[in-house]
């Protein structure tokens, strides 16, 4: 009972990570003109099938060693889901970038007809 209780315990940080929702994120739309940086961190399938104009693509696994390309200006995170959401907003605020919000961007449907 001892090892079940320190294992949970070791396994908080994780599961608070991955899905307590980041305060002060709220949902935008991707399509605005404002100055802010639109950062795609979503995997290069899920972007190029639907891609975001005006985007810098950053997969979340290379934004530790490539968030020195984003502007010095709001970010507003483009995403396919809450894990997602959570995870790269938390990098992006240890690095310093001030994120205005997220957009979320779901994979389409695949379907046999419109390949």
């Amino acid at each position: 009972m001892f090892l079940v209780g320190i294992i949970l315990l070791l396994m908080l940080p994780v599961l608070y990570k991955r899905y307590v929702p980041v305060v002060g994120a709220e949902e935008i739309q991707c399509n605005q003109n404002e100055d802010v940086q639109l950062v795609d961190v979503r995997d290069f399938h899920e972007a190029n099938r639907n891609p975001v104009s005006s985007a810098i693509h950053i997969p979340l696994p290379y934004l530790a060693r490539q968030h020195n390309e984003i502007a010095d200006k709001e970010v507003i995170v483009v995403v396919s889901d809450k894990v997602l959401r959570n995870l790269s907003i938390r990098q992006l605020k240890k690095y310093g970038f001030k994120v205005k919000g997220y957009c979320c961007k779901k994979e389409a449907v695949y379907s046999p007809a419109s390949a």
